[in-house]
């Protein structure tokens, strides 16, 4: 059997037997995605590629608790989302702290110009009023989203109900609107 065809779950669950060569394959799979998922919830990319490599060390440590009949997408986003709580922590940096950090990025897209600048305007208000909402409310908008999760996964990650997901989703999404047509 391929390799590359094998689900994430199996895979998992190889990793969790022992088979440690398999964690490679899925960090081949995830850590792009992982990184972005950072980069969208705290603007740092130092800190983002350091919250990529906990991410895996934790899930090579705490393997035994992959439950093999559950999803390994939400149990690898919730690793990822107490990754980056426990930093915050640790630091004793309240979450909604990066205001300086997400200044300093719409300030560097707004630099960048070039010949669509209408459309990269409308895209740093965007970043803006996406670095407004409080962290729940981003991190459900990034991962539905930009991530293009089903509630399904979302509710797994988040531990609620798939309908809770849908409507923390919705409430979300207005928001950003609100927050949008009010800077522009």
């Amino acid at each position: 059997m391929d390799v590359h065809t094998l689900s994430d779950e199996h895979l998992m669950r190889q990793v969790g037997e022992g088979q440690l060569d398999k964690l490679g394959l899925l960090f081949e799979r995830y850590h792009v995605r992982l990184y972005n998922f950072y980069m969208r919830t705290t603007a740092d990319t130092e800190l983002s590629q350091d919250l990529v490599q906990t991410v895996f060390e934790r899930i090579l440590k705490y393997r035994q608790s992959y439950k093999p009949d559950s999803p390994f997408k939400a149990w690898f986003y919730r690793i990822a989302r107490n990754a980056r709580a426990d930093y915050f922590k640790k630091k004793k940096l309240p979450t909604d702290s990066l205001e300086q950090v997400y200044a300093d990025r719409n300030r560097k897209i707004a630099e960048e110009g070039g010949h669509e600048l209408e459309k990269q305007e409308k895209i740093r208000v965007l970043y803006e009023a996406l670095d407004q909402l409080p962290d729940e409310k981003r991190e459900i908008l990034v991962l539905s989203q930009l991530e293009e999760m089903e509630y399904k996964e979302i509710a797994q990650i988040f531990e609620i109900t798939e309908n809770s997901a849908r409507v923390r989703v919705h409430r979300a999404l207005k928001a950003l609107k609100e927050v949008f047509h009010k800077k522009y």
